[in-house]
This record gives C-alpha cells, structure tokens and sequence, in this order.
C-alpha cells in the first residue's frame, strides 16, 4: 500500500471515530406526553423534570404542561436519566429513560395523591417566616371546627409555607386549598399566602385533603426497551413499598426484626422463572436486580444462593446497575465481607451507575471516620476531589464526612434547640442546659443497638441522676407516634426526650456529624464533649459517669 493510501486511511478513521464521538455526546431523546392528577384532570403547576441521582431528591431543568396538559422535555445526558412528575398535594414519581440514542418518546403519567396519618396530633408548619426550620416547625393550634390554625407577624407581602406531620411517611408538603403554590425541587411544593396588615393566619383543614385509595398510572410509547424498564422499576417501587409496609408492622408488634420473612406468596419463584424463560440479556439483568433487590427482608420463597449467583453474574458497567442502583446494597445479605474491598474499588472504576458510586463513597468515608483513619479520610478527599469534581452528590459528601471532626473530645457542641415530647412549651438548648453534665443521645426505636443500650442507660440514670446526671435522647424515627408507643410499652425514658424532624437531613443531625447511631455524646457543664461513643455504651457508661460523679 502507498504511503498516501495509508495516510488517507488513517485519516478517515480518525474523521469517523470524530464524527462518532460527537453522535455520541449530542444525542438526545425527546419525551413528550400528558400529566395529570389522580382524577385525571390537568394543574397549572403540574412540573416534570429530571434527577441526576437517586440519591439526590432535588429535580433541576423542570418544564411545565401547557393548557392542554402536554409537556415536552429533551434529555442530553447519556445512558438512564430519571424524570420527576410532580402536582401538588399528589406523591411525586420518578421514571426511568434511557438516552441512548437520537429518539422520540411518549410517556403519559397520573399521579396519585399523598397517604396520611390516620390522626394529627403534632401538626407543624415551617416557612419563609422562620427560615422553612422544618427540622423544628412551629406547631399549629387545633381549633374546635378540627381545624389547625398558626397566625404569623412579618413585613413580607406574602410567605411561603409546608406543613409537617400530616403525611405517612413524613414528607412536607403543601396545604389543601392554598391561594397558589410553588415547587421546593423535591416534587414537592410549598403553599403561598398573601399578608394583609402585617399579618398572616395559616389554616390547614384536614376535610380539604385529597384523600382517593389509587396509585400512579405510567404508559410508555415509542420503544419496547424503555417501556419494559419503566414496568419493571415500577414492579421494584410496589413490591419494595409492600416489604417496606410489613417489616414496619413486624417492628410495631414488638418483634424481632432479625426474625422477619417476607410473605408475598409465590412471586419471588414465579420472578425466577421469568428470569430464565427472558431472552432479552439487558431485561433479564434488570429481573435479576429485581429479584436481589429484597434479600434484606427475607421473603419466605426465596433463593438466597440465586440470589448471590445473580448479583456477582452482573458486570458493573452494565445498564442494570443504572436503573436499580439500590440492589447494590444487598451486598449486606448476599456477599462475604472478605469480598467487598474489592467490589467496591472494581464498581468505583467500572460501573457507569453515580448512584452506585456516591453508596460506595458514602460507606468508605463513614467508615473511615466512624473509626477515625485519617488516612483513609485524606485519600478518599483526593479521589473525589479529583475523579468527581462536577457531581455536587460527591461534594457534599465530603462536607459531612469532614478530615478534621468538629465534634470530638475536648471540643465545644455547636447550638441546638429542640422541643420537649412531654411538654410542648419546653425547650431544649445548648444555653438551657449550661451548668449540667448530660448526655445527648441520638437514637431510634427501628435501630436494634440503639433499643439494646436501653437497659445500661436506665441503670446509669437511676445511679446517677441523684448527682445531677441528665439524658437527651433525640429521636431520629419518622413519626413521634413511634417514640411514644415505644416508651409506653417497653422502656419509658423519664428523661428529656426530643424528636428530630426529617432525620438524616436535619440541620442538628449534620452538625453534631451523625453518620450511625447510637450516637452517645457525653457534655459538660460548659458545653464542652467530656467523652464519646465506646466510652459510653454498654459496661463503660457507667465507668465513665464514675470519673464526673463522685
């Protein structure tokens, strides 16, 4: 072959591997279709918009529906992107796509309403008048009509609002009936009030909430692949939801949770064999993840070594790990602890799921400074720093999981305030409780090591409350129905007790570095940590307490 034949043969593979790349990166999948509410009846508000990460809640580059309740919405980042349909007063849901291609879809959903507690005792409203505090919201009265009233004092021209602890899985969300809403990013929206005369009254009317027993409806046309990964992460949402639903009730008839079994009949046997009658490679992936996906609640048919064979049968580059990113998780049940080190650095490098990458992140840096390996802080720092400088995800995952700890022996406690279970006009601060040694306890009833350390922290309180020793347990549960139920039958805490909205993402949870619990801290008279964790649980509280209290 002549030099220039060469030269030229060269040049058109390097043109064409150009022209590729460049398909590649503009491709971009159009979705277009209706959103409408439960009655099937479009909103003005109605939003769609896309997640970067299941972890991550926040939409970003929403669209609204026009008049005739269409939307349309182009999707620029390869490989599964999530849309988030949103309405007020309705859950908002997520969907699957796959941008693989240059291509058209039609994906009509209706969104079905939120589920509310069965009672509202402690209903809370937090908003642009105190900061949307919705870790300590400010309690609404309950007036004889049944209704529940808050009247707020401010210059604003209108404010903005959520309420709390009206909706079963503790989400905060708009009021029924509001003057106009606005979307918080999460799906969820925020009611708008206009104020006259320097003055507000907030109302919330249970009798207006859209209460209809339904769930989401989502048809997907256009392509036979994407329509089958949005039947089957819908199939994962119910199923996870049912297990979610039972393992709760086992927990709340005082059973051991160790001891909990799944029971949906023949599903899981009737899921393995359509795993092996599937021809489909990329579909039977995602059936496997299904299947794996629920090794944590022990369902009764179930095969625990298919379950591992089809865990470790799934390179981690492929598409399935994108679509069920949290099946990641059943490593806890499925593989020996010997093997995760290095299943966890080979998904790192390979898989193309961030969702399975910021797990991973998340587990390596609190456990590194669960156990305080500095070392190991510094070298995960650099890797996200330099491997994940764009993903937000990753970013924040370095503030809470900081080289240097804030919260350690010697040093002093950040401001809190909290509001008393046992009295609602009592407070809780760093300020009230100057002058004490106490204790500040986070824990929850759903957490096995946090109910064990009960028995050790009733003994060291009747030892040495006498001396002047006080507790704070901070509840991380997700209602105060719970906390409640638990000190009535089995331990009844006569100590200070407090309840921590929205858990992990409580500003008082974050700043006390929160990353497991139990999470014992022990607090001296000038607010300063006298000693923490292994010091104070099991035989050495009391051990501890005995160097304070002579």
């Amino acid at each position: 072959m002549k030099r220039g034949s060469i030269f030229n043969s060269a040049f058109k593979s390097i043109l064409l591997l150009i022209v590729f790349s460049i398909s590649i990166a503009a491709q971009t999948t159009i979705v277009k279709g209706k959103l409408l509410d439960v009655n099937g009846k479009p909103s003005k508000y109605a939003l769609v918009g896309t997640i970067s990460s299941i972890q991550n809640a926040n939409g970003k580059d929403f669209v609204s529906c026009d008049a005739n309740e269409n939307y349309s919405i182009t999707l620029k980042k390869p490989g599964v992107n999530f849309l988030l349909f949103s309405i007020p007063s309705h859950n908002p849901l997520k969907v699957p796509v796959l941008n693989d291609r240059n291509k058209k879809l039609t994906i009509d959903v209706t969104l079905a309403p939120y589920k509310y507690k069965n009672n509202f005792d402690d209903v809370g409203v937090a908003g642009s008048f105190n900061d949307f505090a919705l870790s300590s919201p400010e309690k609404m009265t309950k007036q004889e009509d049944g209704t529940y009233t808050y009247e707020v004092k401010t210059d604003q021209k209108e404010i903005s609002y959520q309420l709390c602890n009206i909706e079963i899985n503790s989400r905060t969300i708009n009021a029924p009936g509001s003057e106009s809403f606005e979307p918080d990013s999460s799906g969820d929206y925020r009611s708008i009030m206009t104020v006259n005369n320097g003055a507000a009254k907030i109302v919330f009317d249970p009798s207006k909430l859209l209460i209809k027993d339904a769930e989401s409806k989502v048809s997907v046309k256009g392509n036979s692949y994407d329509k089958k990964i949005s039947e089957i992460y819908n199939e994962y949402t119910k199923v996870l939801d049912d297990a979610s639903k039972k393992f709760q009730e086992y927990r709340d008839a005082k059973k051991s949770p160790m001891n909990f079994k799944y029971d949906r009949g023949t599903y899981f046997s009737d899921l393995l064999s359509r795993i092996n009658k599937e021809k489909n490679e990329r579909i039977k992936d995602l059936l496997k993840l299904l299947y794996v996906s629920f090794a944590y609640y022990h369902p009764v048919d179930y095969s625990f070594e298919k379950a591992t064979a089809f865990y470790e049968s799934i390179p981690p580059a492929r598409q399935a790990w994108e679509v069920l990113p949290n099946s990641f998780n059943s490593y806890f049940n499925l593989i020996p602890q010997y093997k995760w080190n290095d299943l966890q650095d080979k998904f790192l490098k390979e898989t193309k799921s961030n969702s399975v990458k910021f797990t991973i992140l998340f587990g390596k840096l609190a456990t590194a400074k669960f156990s305080g390996n500095v070392t190991e802080l510094k070298k995960i720092h650099e890797l996200v720093k330099k491997d994940f400088a764009d993903a937000q995800e990753a970013q924040d995952l370095l503030k809470r999981f900081p080289v240097e700890s804030k919260i350690k022996v010697g040093a002093e406690i950040p401001d809190f305030t909290v509001t008393s279970l046992d009295n609602k006009d009592e407070q809780f601060s760093k300020h009230s409780m100057l002058g004490k040694i106490y204790m500040i306890d986070f824990w929850a009833t759903w957490c096995g090591p946090c109910v064990a350390e009960m028995d050790g922290l009733q003994k060291a309180y009747d030892k040495f409350k006498s001396k002047g020793f006080e507790i704070l347990s901070l509840s991380m549960d997700k209602s105060t129905d719970d906390v409640a139920k638990f000190r009535k039958e089995k331990y009844p805490m006569p100590w200070m007790n407090a309840f921590l909205v929205n858990d992990w993402k409580n500003k008082i949870v974050k700043e006390f570095e929160v990353i497991g619990i139990p999470r014992p801290i022990l607090v001296d008279a000038n607010g300063k940590i006298l000693a923490m964790e292994g010091d104070l649980r099991g035989g050495n509280l009391e051990k501890t307490l005995s160097k304070y209290f002579k």
